[in-house]
């Protein structure tokens, strides 16, 4: 997905989105996922458009996925789709990734700015951020993980250890914005 900044979206705007989705899908107290399933038989039905490719890694080099809005598709490469499909939690995650990109980001949702500036990207509106949350929160929703220990919803979620910790932290961050406490988790 490209730098440009897209328009401006919250953590809890987008863990709402998911709870959304996981609802309309019937799986909204489900810990487990099933990520794969989701994008290959899913979308399709969802985005009659949709093309998902699992490509070579000659073909995409050191890119695990890509989404192209242009072309309604999806292209993840050839060995992290093998162990999404083994239930390893990175590539799992690098899928429900590029889903976020396809639900969320076209080409108007990017955002030109006027100005050069810093060249970096507010956080709410970098679509790399956005895409991180949105997956985190399909994997490992935060409603049902509050106060599981990070060990246990890498278990039942099929997450990294990595994935399950940086929800616990960004529940607890979002937990102490309610109380009027700001803790800027940036990833």
């Amino acid at each position: 997905m490209s730098r440009f900044p897209v328009s401006p979206t919250s953590r809890q705007a987008i863990w709402d989105f998911v709870r959304n989705l996981r609802r309309t899908l019937g799986l909204e107290y489900e810990f487990y996922f099933n990520i794969v399933n989701f994008v290959e038989k899913v979308m399709p039905v969802m985005f009659p458009d949709f093309i998902f490719e699992v490509c070579t890694t000659e073909e995409m080099g050191n890119m695990h996925g890509e989404t192209i809005p242009s072309e309604h598709k999806i292209r993840i490469r050839e060995d992290v789709y093998n162990n999404a499909c083994m239930d390893i939690g990175r590539d799992r995650l690098t899928m429900a990734h590029e889903a976020e990109h396809y639900f969320m980001h076209d080409e108007k949702s990017i955002i030109f700015p006027k100005s050069a500036g810093s060249g970096k990207i507010p956080t709410f509106c970098d679509p790399e951020w956005q895409a991180n949350v949105f997956a985190g929160e399909l994997l490992a929703p935060s409603y049902l993980i509050d106060g599981l220990p990070a060990y246990i919803v890498q278990k039942r979620c099929s997450v990294s250890f990595s994935c399950a910790d940086r929800q616990l932290s960004a529940i607890e961050s979002e937990r102490s914005k309610q109380n009027g406490i700001v803790i800027d988790l940036d990833f």
